[in-house]
């Protein structure tokens, strides 16, 4: 776990309800931009997990050349 600079522990790993959380998105959303290989994600222990720093490059992504 990584600290915030007001020292609050974050989770390297997400499940897909806290990306949709964090992304303002529908849990079906955020499947759909795993199945479609626009958010990188694997399988851990049978569950769904985005790394928090694959989910900051999605989101990077998006602001590129703006």
């Amino acid at each position: 776990m990584t600290q915030t600079a007001i020292g609050e522990a974050v989770p390297e790993m997400l499940f897909v309800p806290e990306v949709a959380q964090i992304l303002r998105r529908s849990v079906d959303s955020v499947r759909w931009l795993i199945n479609t290989k626009q958010l990188k994600a694997g399988k851990l222990g049978g569950r769904v997990t985005i790394r928090r720093r694959d989910l900051e490059d999605f989101i990077a992504s998006a602001f590129e050349g703006v």
